[in-house]
C-alpha cells in the first residue's frame, strides 16, 4: 500500500494562494487549496503535540515535518490545559471557514471534521480529567485503562519502530523519558483531586493495584525492559559468546544494559512514586461511582454521552432505550434457554448456570490457553472464507491475534483491536485477555472474535486506513458509535448468516452479547445521570447477563472511567441496521450487502448523522424510478 505522506506543501500552496490574491490573480485563489492547507496545518499540530498518535500513525519523521519517535506525549496538567485551547481554537477557524464557504468537493470532509471538533470542543471545555483533541475525555488522569503506567510499555514494544539500531536509540530515548512522563500524569491526577475532582474507589483501586504490581516487578522482569531487550535480539541475532559477537551486537549488549540501568534507577521508583499517589487517591476515593458528584458533572456527562454517541438523545432517552432492548434480548434469551430445557430461574441465573458449566470453559493453565487462542484463529479462519460473498472490498493488512501482555492483564478490558499502522508494516492485532479462562468461555468467545477481528474492528478500520487520496486528519480521526455500531453490526451479521445454526452455545453468547451492549445503556446512565451506587449496576448487569461478578465489577469500573463511551455501541447498531433497512426498501432486489458495506465502511468514521445522509442519498440515486 501507498504509503500516506503528509507535506508542508499543502500549506505552501495555500500561503502561494494568498500572495497571489495581492498580485491581480484572484481566480487563482481557491478555497479547497486553503481549507486543505489548514487541514494540514492541525493535522501537524495535532501531530506535533502527540508524537505517540504519530507513531501510530506509521508515518515516519520525514513524512510529518519533523515529529520524531524518540518523544513521549506530554501528560502533564499545563499539556492538557494547552491542549483544550487548541482544541477550541481550531473550532473557531473552521466556522470562520465555514462562514466564506467551503468548496463543493470539500464538503463532505469538513462535514465530519466540524462534527469532530465541536463535539471535542464542547468537552475541551471542562478544566479537569484527560483530553484528546481526537480522542475526547476521561474524566481522571489516572485511570485502570488509559495512565500511561500501564499502556506505555505495551505501546513501544508493539508500535515503536526497530528497524536498525537508530531507532533502537529512540526507542531507548523514550524509555528514558518514561519515567518524567508517568510521574507528570500523578502530578496532574493529585491537582485534579485537591480541586475535587477525584475517581471513585472502583477506578483508583483497579489503577492502584496495576501500579502495585508494576512497582514490585524485578527491572529485568519489567515489559518495559523486555519489549526492547526481545526486538533487540530480533534485530541483530545473539552471539554464542562475547568472542563471536559482531560491532551491531556489540552495541545492542549495550543498550541493553542501558535500558535495563534505566528501568531499574528511574522507571521503578517512579513506579512507586505513582503507586503511592494512587494509594492516596484510594483513600479518599469516594463509592459513588457516577461523574454527576463532580463540579459540573452533569454537563460534563452530556458532554461526553454527545461525543461518544454522535447523537443528541438525553440520559433519560437513551435509558429508556436501554430498558426496552434489554426486555427484547431477554425474552429470546429465554426462548432459547427453554430450547435447550433450562426452564427454571431467572435468565440471569440460567445463565450462570451455564457459564460455570466446566464444559464450556477451558483449563486454567498454559496448555488451555493456547487451546483457546487456536480455537480463535480457527474461528477466525473460517470468517475470512466467507468474507468475499459479503464484501466487495477487503483489507490488505494483516490481522494477528495475541495475548494481552502478562504486565495489563489484570486492568485490561477482555479483548481489544488495535488497527494496522498508515503505511502497512503493522498489522491489525486482535488481544485476547487471558488472566482467567473463567472469563473467556466457549459460549462468549466466537461473538468477541467476530466483534474485534473479522468482519468486525479489522474490516472497518483497516479498510479505512487504506483508501488513497483522503486526509490524514480524516483517517485519524474516530467516532466511536460508528466504529463499536460496525462491531455490534458484524456480530448479528454473522449470526444471520448461519453461524450459529450448529452451535446453540455459541449463540446464547451472541444473545448474551447483545444483552450486554443494551444494558450498558442503562447502566451507564443509570452511574453517571441517575446516581446509581457501584453495587446497584453490578446487580443490574447479574441480573440480565448472567455473567461473572468479577468480568461485571470490571466492565462497570470502565463506564466510571470512561462515561458515555459504553452507550456507543448498541445506538450505533440501531443506525446501520436501520439504514440497511431503509436501502433495502429503497432498492428491492437490486440491493446487495456488499454494495451496501462498501458504502458503510470505505468512506471511514464518520458521525451516525452523516452516515444516515450518505445511505440515504446513495439509495435514492440507485433506486428504481
Amino acid at each position: 500500500m501507498k504509503r500516506f505522506t503528509l507535506h508542508r506543501r499543502d500549506a505552501a500552496k495555500a500561503l502561494a494562494a494568498i500572495a497571489l490574491a495581492g498580485c491581480g490573480n484572484r481566480e487563482r485563489v481557491t478555497a479547497p487549496s486553503y481549507f486543505q492547507g489548514r487541514m494540514s496545518d492541525w493535522t501537524l499540530g495535532i501531530l506535533t503535540d502527540d508524537p505517540e498518535l504519530a507513531t501510530l500513525s506509521g508515518l515516519s519523521p520525514q513524512d510529518l515535518g519533523g515529529v520524531e519517535n524518540d518523544r513521549l506525549t506530554d501528560r502533564s496538567e499545563g499539556a492538557v490545559a494547552r491542549r483544550r485551547t487548541a482544541a477550541l481554537r481550531r473550532l473557531v477557524e473552521l466556522r470562520s471557514l465555514q462562514g466564506a464557504g467551503i468548496p463543493a468537493e470539500d464538503t463532505a470532509i469538513g462535514e465530519v471534521v466540524a462534527a469532530q471538533f465541536e463535539a471535542a470542543a464542547r468537552v475541551a471545555g471542562f478544566e479537569f480529567g484527560a483530553f484528546s483533541p481526537l480522542g475526547g475525555g476521561q474524566p481522571y488522569p489516572l485511570d485502570q485503562l488509559n495512565a500511561g503506567f500501564i499502556g506505555l510499555p505495551d505501546f513501544m514494544e508493539t508500535r515503536q519502530p526497530m528497524a536498525d539500531l537508530l531507532e533502537a536509540e529512540a526507542y531507548l530515548d523514550r524509555i528514558a523519558a518514561f519515567p518524567a512522563t508517568i510521574d507528570a500524569q500523578a502530578a496532574h491526577a493529585r491537582a485534579d483531586a485537591q480541586r475535587g475532582y477525584l475517581p471513585p474507589q472502583g477506578v483508583a483501586s483497579s489503577a492502584l493495584r496495576a501500579a502495585e504490581t508494576l512497582a514490585g516487578t524485578p527491572a529485568d522482569q519489567q515489559a518495559l525492559y523486555q519489549g526492547f531487550a526481545r526486538r533487540l535480539d530480533a534485530l541483530v541475532g545473539v552471539p554464542l559468546d562475547a568472542a563471536s559477537a559482531t560491532p551491531d551486537q556489540r552495541r545492542a549488549s549495550a543498550l541493553k544494559a542501558q535500558a535495563l540501568a534505566l528501568v531499574r534507577d528511574r522507571a521503578g521508583p517512579a513506579y512507586q512514586r505513582t503507586a503511592q499517589t494512587l494509594r492516596a487517591l484510594s483513600a479518599a476515593a469516594p463509592a459513588e461511582p457516577g461523574v454527576w458528584r463532580l463540579p459540573d458533572g452533569e454537563a460534563y456527562y452530556a458532554a461526553v454521552l454527545a461525543l461518544e454517541t454522535t447523537t443528541t438523545l438525553s440520559p433519560q432517552e437513551v435509558h429508556a432505550i436501554g430498558v426496552e432492548r434489554v426486555a427484547e434480548v431477554s425474552a429470546e434469551l429465554d426462548a432459547s434457554l427453554r430450547r435447550m430445557g433450562l426452564t427454571t430461574g431467572t435468565v440471569g441465573e440460567r445463565m450462570a448456570a451455564v457459564t460455570a458449566d466446566p464444559t464450556y470453559q477451558y483449563p486454567n493453565t498454559e496448555e488451555g490457553r493456547a487451546q483457546l487462542l487456536a480455537d480463535v484463529r480457527a474461528r477466525i479462519e473460517r470468517v475470512e472464507k466467507d468474507l468475499p460473498t459479503w464484501f466487495a472490498t477487503l483489507p490488505k493488512a494483516a490481522l494477528e491475534v495475541r495475548r494481552v501482555p502478562a504486565a495489563a492483564e489484570a486492568s485490561s478490558s477482555g479483548a481489544y483491536y488495535e488497527p494496522p499502522s498508515f503505511d502497512g508494516t503493522q498489522p491489525g492485532i486482535y488481544y485476547v485477555n487471558l488472566r482467567n479462562t473463567a472469563e473467556m468461555t466457549k459460549i462468549d468467545l466466537p461473538t468477541q472474535d467476530f466483534h474485534e477481528a473479522v468482519p468486525g474492528h479489522h474490516l472497518q478500520q483497516a479498510l479505512a486506513q487504506e483508501q488513497q487520496d483522503v486526509p490524514l486528519l480524516k483517517r485519524l480521526m474516530g467516532f466511536t458509535a460508528y466504529a463499536e455500531g460496525w462491531g455490534l453490526y458484524a456480530e448479528q451479521l454473522v449470526d444471520e448468516q448461519g453461524y450459529y445454526s450448529a452451535d446453540p452455545i455459541g449463540r446464547l453468547g451472541y444473545l448474551r452479547w447483545q444483552i450486554w451492549r443494551a444494558v450498558r445503556l442503562v447502566v451507564d446512565t443509570g452511574l453517571h445521570a441517575m446516581r446509581w451506587s457501584r453495587e446497584q449496576a453490578i446487580t443490574t448487569m447479574a441480573q440480565a447477563t448472567g455473567d461473572l461478578r468479577s468480568v461485571i465489577e470490571s466492565e462497570v469500573d470502565r463506564y466510571a472511567a470512561i462515561p458515555g463511551q459504553a452507550c456507543s455501541y448498541e445506538l450505533g447498531r440501531r443506525e446501520i441496521v436501520r439504514v440497511r433497512d431503509l436501502a433495502r426498501r429503497a432498492l428491492g432486489p437490486s440491493f446487495t450487502l456488499r454494495d451496501f458495506h462498501d458504502q458503510v465502511l470505505l468512506p471511514g468514521d464518520v458521525p451516525l448523522s452523516l452516515l444516515a445522509q450518505r445511505i440515504e442519498a446513495w439509495a435514492a440515486a440507485r433506486a428504481p424510478r
